[in-house]
Formats: structure tokens, sequence, C-alpha cells
């Protein structure tokens, strides 16, 4: 039985896409490794196999949504969370399997490099050796690799009012990993390269009003006066359309309306 399961968030227009770039992996690849595709805005629902691939077809929306569901429908000890785009780099797949194998770990972190330039990463891993609440804020969901038990004993999962395809289109990888640290996650960083993503801007598409205002929602988790410092820093520091004060703005208005929605 196989250890891992990669988990690939979509929608119907890219489906085929997606079924076509894992047919194009590697036979030792997909020896070592289980594909489930979860595909949101379909004409129906349906829960089937085509050749090995799981794939699963909703007809709502949403990323966490997508996510949820795969967490209940994996059947692997692992799961590995992956957006349509993905790039795997399959020379460091034995690696992972192995480290997955041999570690007394919840949750593994792996890096991602630059979709344009594979000596680059994704972002910067500086920070990544010890794993404290506030590095919850840096971690991308296609860096989290989970061990299906710990989150489904321990209740863990995305928040539906954050990601992609709601209003607050961010951030719930954030508040998965804040959620998994807090309720005693043994979480280790591999510090291997095992995909890639796009790093150039023009090739990223962000809606920066409604992120802002879901980062200002995600900063309710957090102590007072680390979300008020976090605020100012973002608005300084975020490479948005905005100017300092637009910025605060609207990350206010994120953290209010958490205060008017909050389970």
């Amino acid at each position: 039985m196989r250890l891992l399961t990669v988990a690939i968030s979509t929608v119907k227009s890219e489906r085929d896409n997606v079924l076509e770039k894992i047919n194009n992996l590697s036979g030792a690849t997909k020896d070592l490794l289980d594909f489930l595709v979860v595909s949101q805005f379909e004409d129906e629902y349906q829960n089937s196999l085509i050749g090995d691939i799981r794939v699963v077809k909703l007809t709502g929306k949403g990323l966490s949504k997508s996510r949820n569901l795969a967490i209940q429908e994996t059947s692997t000890e692992w799961i590995w969370f992956q957006d349509d785009d993905f790039s795997i780099n399959e020379n460091e797949l034995s690696f992972l399997v192995s480290s997955l194998s041999n570690g007394d770990i919840d949750i593994a972190l792996i890096r991602i490099g630059s979709l344009e330039n594979s000596e680059k990463y994704y972002k910067n891993y500086v920070d990544y050796s010890k794993y404290t609440r506030l590095l919850s804020l840096k971690v991308s969901s296609i860096e989290i690799i989970a061990r299906v038990s710990f989150i489904r004993d321990k209740e863990i999962s995305f928040n539906e009012k954050l990601g992609l395809g709601t209003e607050l289109p961010c951030c719930e990888e954030n508040q998965f990993m804040l959620d998994s640290f807090d309720r005693g996650a043994n979480i280790n960083f591999l510090n291997r390269t095992l995909c890639y993503h796009t790093t150039l801007a023009e090739n990223r598409k962000i809606d920066y009003v409604k992120n802002l205002k879901a980062k200002g929602y995600f900063l309710r988790r957090l102590p007072a006066y680390i979300s008020l410092l976090l605020i100012f820093k973002w608005a300084f520091t975020l490479n948005t359309n905005f100017s300092f004060f637009q910025n605060i703005k609207l990350l206010t208005n994120g953290f209010l309306l958490n205060e008017r929605i909050k389970k």
C-alpha cells in the first residue's frame, strides 16, 4: 500500500489538464504515490476512479471545502495538499517517502522552488528551523504534508470561510497550521525542494482587496498586541496596489469582520 496521497484541488475547466499531468509523470512516481483530484464547479457530484486516479466532482466551490473533502477521502497514511498548477520534483520523492516512513512526525513542511529558476526558492526559508505560532503566518498550503490520523483525531480542518472561492480568499493554510501547532503537532522541516511554483508576479492573480481583508480576519486568532503590530507591518511591507493607509483600512475591515461572523 502506498504511503502518501497527493490531493489536488482544481475546477472543471482544468480537470482534464490535471489528469494529463498526472499521467505524464514517471512510472516510478506513480508507483510511490496515490493521486486524488477534487474538482469544483462540476455539473453533478461524482466519486469515481479514472485509471488509478480517484476523482471527486463537486457542484459547489471553495478551495478549503475541496481540501477538507480530500482529507475525508484519503486512504493513505499521509496527505500532501497541492494546487492544479503543481510541478513535482520527482527526483526527491524517494527521500520524501523514506522521511515520512521513519520520522515520528505529524506534519512535514517541504520547500517550494521557483518554477522559473530551479536554483532559487519560492520564498525566503531563513526562519524555517524551529516552528512557532507566528511561523504559521508564512506557510503555504502546498508545503504541507500531514499525517491523516493526526488531523482526523484532532479534528483539524481548513476553515471554509477562508480560501479561494470565498470572499476571504487566503489564510486558510495559516489557520490550519496554527490549529495543528496548538493541538500538539510534531512539525518537522524536511528542507528539500519537493515542488515548484511560479515566482513571477504577473503570473499570480491576486485580489488585494479581498486578500487584505482575509489577512485581517485571520489576525483575530492572535493576541491583540501582535495583531496590531502585524496590521502596521503588513500595511507597510505588503506589495499591493494600495497606499499604506488603504492597506491599514482593508486589514482593519477584515479584522472587525471576523468579530461579526466568528463562530
